[in-house]
């Protein structure tokens, strides 16, 4: 049954307090544990002058120990990277104020319930009503790395389990890609978006994209490489992702791609201010950047 949603914001679907705990125990770590974390970055952050006062938010502090699996000397270059390396890129984080999903060709939608081992599955595909449209790849990434700055800051789920939907994808498309923003793009998911990747389905991908694909096998690491799977269709996906998890266009009990969007394009709305904030950041803390310099560099993807 297709949940009835009243109102289709993204946020209301994420973790509950109640089920923190569960999330924290499949890293070992108890609630106490958690907060006695927290004070311990609260307690570093005030040796951090350079640091912006969001540093030393509390619920910041502990989604940032979940994406550094609760080791406390990962997540402090992890908050180090967050506030630099969004001066980078300042480009990469300007006019999401302005995106409107349900106006966009690419779209990047969450799914509401997270699995029985709390991951969170996320979607990235082509809007089939919109393929005739001139495809923006900027914007289309733009979506992408603005839905993950939300997860990244209120979702508190330990993984996400991508969906590459290549339907209605073409050659055409391919061409339009932009090297250098994919890899802006890929290289602020590493240094900033600690999320865990947990598998990467690929669905209805044309011949180009597999022959891509095998390719590309030659110089991902082996771990990536069992987390990659290609289906032809929703029947062999369900077999990696059950049904339960999945939206109604999938032959899943989730709300159907066009609620998601809704349940996007609401959180956007809402989410104004968030992310003027990130855009201020990114613009002030380029100095900062240039002057302590930007930890990390692009290796990989997140798959600890």
């Amino acid at each position: 049954m297709i949940p009835n949603i009243r109102e289709p914001k993204m946020e209301k679907y994420f973790v509950s307090e109640n089920d923190k705990s569960a999330v924290r125990a499949q890293f070992g770590v108890c609630d106490e544990t958690a907060r006695r974390k927290v004070k311990s970055l609260k307690l570093w952050i005030e040796q951090c002058p350079h640091l912006p006062l969001e540093s030393k938010d509390e619920n910041f502090l502990e989604i940032m120990l979940l994406r550094g699996k609760f080791k406390e000397d990962r997540v402090r270059k992890n908050i180090e990277n967050y506030f630099t390396y969004l001066s980078r890129y300042p480009e990469m984080f300007t006019g999401f104020a302005n995106l409107r999903p349900v106006e966009e060709v690419g779209v990047a939608v969450l799914l509401p319930v997270p699995t029985a081992t709390w991951e969170r599955i996320a979607i990235l595909k082509l809007q089939p009503d919109k393929v005739g449209k001139v495809l923006d790849v900027h914007r289309c990434l733009a979506i992408g790395l603005a839905t993950a700055m939300i997860a990244f800051n209120y979702d508190y789920t330990a993984s996400v389990r991508l969906i590459l939907d290549f339907e209605s994808f073409t050659m055409r498309h391919i061409l339009q890609v932009n090297i250098n923003d994919l890899f802006k793009a890929i290289s602020i998911h590493e240094n900033v978006l600690k999320m865990r990747i947990s598998g990467i389905e690929i669905l209805n991908a044309p011949h180009v994209i597999s022959v891509i694909l095998n390719l590309a096998k030659i110089c991902l690491k082996p771990k990536l490489i069992s987390r990659l799977s290609v289906h032809n269709n929703v029947e062999s996906l369900s077999k990696s992702i059950s049904k339960k998890y999945l939206p109604a266009d999938y032959g899943g009990e989730q709300p159907n791609i066009q609620t998601l969007i809704a349940m996007c394009e609401s959180t956007f709305l809402d989410k104004k201010d968030f992310f003027q904030k990130i855009e201020r950041l990114a613009e002030q803390n380029q100095t900062r950047g240039e002057i302590f310099g930007v930890q990390g560099s692009f290796k990989s993807l997140n798959l600890d």
